[in-house]
C-alpha cells in the first residue's frame, strides 16, 4: 500500500495549527515549521555494541537533579519496556550525567538527554535507534475517524473511511497493542525522536497544562513526574535564544534510585 500525504493543515491538533503558537514557532532548525512542533531532529545514530542484559519491567524511580532543583520521576516499565531499560541503563552509567536541558519551551515542554547539548546527537544502549513502544488505541486514534478531523478538506478514495491510526501507519508507524501507553499530559516524560522509530536517548517532560494531543501516538511515554514540576516549569521559563536553547545554561544529573 502507497502512502498518502496529505495537506491536511490542522488535522486532529497533531500540528498544534491554532492552537499554541509559541509551541508551533517552535523548531529545531532556524526556520519556525508551525505544522510541526516535534520536539527534535537527530541524524543517524552511530553503531554501538547492542545492550544485551535483562528487559526492565514494574515501576523505577529517578531523580533529575538540576541546577534550579530536583525533579523525581517515576518510570513505568510496563508502558515501554525497552524504554525505560534505556534510560536506567544509560543513568547507571552516567550517560545523563552534567548534560544540559538544550531546547526549552514554554507552555509546551523541556528537552535534554543529548551529550553534544545541540539538539543533533544521542545515543541508545542498543547500538541503534530503536523502536517506539506505542499503542495508538490507548489514544483512541483507532476509533477516531481521519474525515472528522480533516477540516473539511477532501481525502484520496483509500482513506475515506481510514482511522487517525490508519494514517499514521501509512506514514510507517508501528503499534504495540500489547502495551497500554501512558498520556501525553502534563508532567509526563517521553521520548524525542525524528520520525518512527528513531529513538536514541533524548527525551522531554511536558510542561503544557492539557497537554500534548496533537503528539499523541507519536512519541513514547515512559514516566511521570511525582514530585518537582515547579522545576519543570522554572526551566521552562529562562531566557532562551532563537532556536530556544537557554542563555543560562541548566544542567543535570539522572540519579537512579533503585
Amino acid at each position: 500500500m502507497r502512502k498518502f500525504f496529505i495537506p491536511i493543515v490542522c488535522l486532529l491538533l497533531l500540528t498544534g495549527c491554532g492552537d499554541k503558537e509559541d509551541a508551533g514557532s517552535a523548531s529545531p532548525t532556524p526556520t519556525p515549521v508551525a505544522e510541526d512542533p516535534t520536539p527534535i531532529d537527530m541524524p543517524e545514530l552511530s553503531d554501538a555494541p547492542q545492550y544485551d542484559g535483562p528487559i526492565l519491567d514494574g515501576t523505577h524511580n529517578v531523580v533529575i537533579k538540576t541546577t534550579l532543583g530536583d525533579i523525581s520521576v517515576e518510570l513505568d516499565a510496563d508502558a515501554a519496556p525497552k524504554t525505560v531499560t534505556n534510560f536506567v541503563t544509560l543513568a547507571k552509567d552516567g550517560y545523563y550525567d552534567d548534560l544540559i536541558f538544550h531546547r526549552v519551551i514554554p507552555d509546551f515542554m523541556v528537552q535534554g538527554g543529548d551529550p553534544s547539548g545541540t539538539g543533533a546527537g544521542g545515543e541508545s544502549i542498543y547500538g541503534s535507534a530503536f523502536e517506539d513502544e506505542i499503542n495508538a488505541d490507548s489514544y483512541g486514534l483507532d476509533q477516531k475517524k481521519l474525515a472528522e478531523v480533516s477540516g473539511g478538506q477532501p481525502l484520496p478514495p483509500e482513506l475515506k473511511n481510514a482511522s487517525v491510526k490508519d494514517y499514521y501507519e501509512l506514514q510507517g508507524y508501528a503499534y504495540n497493542d500489547d502495551l497500554e501507553s501512558l498520556p501525553m499530559d502534563r508532567g509526563y516524560l517521553a521520548m524525542a525522536n525524528r520520525g518512527p522509530n528513531t529513538n536514541g536517548s533524548q527525551f522531554f517532560i511536558i510542561q503544557r497544562e492539557g497537554g500534548t494531543e496533537w503528539l499523541e501516538a507519536k512519541h513514547t511515554v515512559f514516566g511521570k513526574v511525582t514530585d518537582g514540576m515547579d522545576v519543570v516549569d522554572a526551566i521552562a521559563a529562562v531566557e532562551r535564544d532563537g532556536r530556544d536553547k537557554p542563555l543560562e545554561p541548566v544542567s543535570y544529573t539522572v540519579e537512579v534510585l533503585e
